[in-house]
């Protein structure tokens, strides 16, 4: 397999200030092509890490990829430092400068003389044209290894990945034969992590070499399909082979492939239905709403929703019966039902799911605790709720309660 290494470097990801969302997406598309992201290292703004970095990971890796530390300041030093491990110089590079003055053109501002410093890279490097910023990417190729660094600005990397980079990986993997890593996820819910592992009875004849993880969320179980393979087609087919298997016990729970998460088989199911749906929320205040309409095309399903934190709320615009509130609480079966129901009536849907419980970390009793959720759902045919006890801890409580409301309504349609 390709093996490849990831260093992502800048103080502030080391402090925890900026969240480190290049490394992820950089991994991901490379393992898409069937190479083996072997390492992620996070490093200081540091001469010394970075060397030692180059030096620990080129024993390990067929590719260094780097992002980071290209850009006008002092404190940008990865070029500086590449020229020290390559034991080479900096150099003016015109088509590099071509691209920095193209953009300031475009800006309107003129190129300063720390701006042309951009093109001034590594002798040894191949520089790739950054079509979203003035730091172009380098390549260098050294004892045949392939060595990239690029800005850490996410669109800037992101944009020289698919513009040059992948395609450059994908043309090492065919070129030296080299066998690939494939995966590929499968989502259920409604589930435990446990019982689902009861079901499937996963043992070393059944894998027959690939791997197979349990992903739990608060959403689900993601099961991960891992296979080595001497190509993609061979992959698939091995791939296929237990996928078969494990839906052939498990589908009443399955939710779909790789990226299809509850809320986008939701979609999918109510476009597919040509229905619409409206939520009534009280502890996840939007949560539910946020999750559906995360989805490009949710406006053809998904007409609204109303936040109803306070019971005056709940009565003046889910017309709840305030004698409903007194006698059973806003965090009741009665309350739900006719969240839900009322939801659906008032933006004429053909589902209303409504959420109301105690989140926590206070406001729990003897009789409800902490965590006590009712999640409702409103049908064309009929409207019920079901009661969840998920814990102590708000966040994850919130997280479960818009799981289940969803993981509800999907049970309607596979039911």
């Amino acid at each position: 397999m390709l093996k490849i290494s990831l260093i992502s470097i800048g103080d502030e990801l080391c402090i925890g200030q900026v969240i480190n969302t290049n490394a992820a997406w950089i991994a991901d598309q490379c393992t898409k092509l069937g190479a083996a992201v072997i390492t992620h290292s996070v490093i200081t703004d540091n001469k010394e890490a970075l060397l030692s970095d180059l030096q620990r990971l080129s024993k390990l890796s067929d590719v260094i990829i780097t992002t980071g530390g290209l850009g006008p300041t002092h404190d940008d030093i990865t070029k500086d430092i590449l020229c020290e491990y390559f034991d080479t110089e900096l150099v003016f590079n015109n088509e590099a400068f071509a691209n920095v003055k193209t953009i300031f053109e475009r800006l309107g501002r003129d190129v300063t003389e720390r701006n042309k410093l951009q093109a001034m890279i590594p002798k040894n490097a191949t520089p790739l044209q950054n079509e979203n910023g003035t730091a172009p990417g380098l390549h260098i190729i050294h004892d045949n290894k392939h060595y990239f660094s690029l800005p850490g600005v996410p669109h800037e990397a992101k944009g020289l990945m698919s513009d040059h980079i992948l395609d450059i990986l994908e043309n090492i993997i065919v070129h030296r034969k080299h066998s690939v890593y494939k995966y590929k996820v499968l989502h259920f819910a409604g589930v435990p992590e446990s019982s689902l592992a009861d079901i499937l009875s996963i043992n070393d004849k059944v894998l027959k070499g690939r791997t197979l993880a349990f992903l739990p969320n608060y959403k689900g179980i993601r099961l991960r399909i891992g296979v080595e393979a001497s190509s993609i087609s061979e992959a698939d087919l091995q791939i296929q082979e237990l996928e078969n298997y494990i839906l052939q016990r498990a589908s009443q729970f399955f939710i779909g492939n790789d990226s299809d998460n509850l809320s986008v088989t939701i979609g999918k199911l109510l476009k597919e239905n040509n229905q619409t749906l409206a939520v009534a929320e009280s502890c996840t205040g939007g949560m539910l709403g946020a999750y559906i309409t995360d989805i490009p095309g949710s406006s053809n399903y998904f007409e609204g929703g109303i936040i109803s934190y306070s019971n005056d709320i709940k009565s003046k615009y889910l017309d709840i019966d305030p004698s409903i509130l007194e006698q059973y609480g806003a965090v009741s079966e009665e309350t739900a039902v006719d969240m839900a129901h009322n939801v659906k009536t008032k933006f004429n849907t053909d589902f209303g799911l409504s959420i109301t419980g105690i989140a926590g970390p206070e406001g729990g009793s003897e009789e409800k605790p902490v965590g006590t959720v009712w999640v409702g759902l409103s049908t064309p045919e009929s409207t019920f709720a079901k009661k969840f006890n998920f814990g102590k801890i708000r966040e994850i409580n919130r997280e479960r309660a818009v799981g289940m409301a969803l993981i509800l309504l999907h049970k309607y349609f596979t039911a």
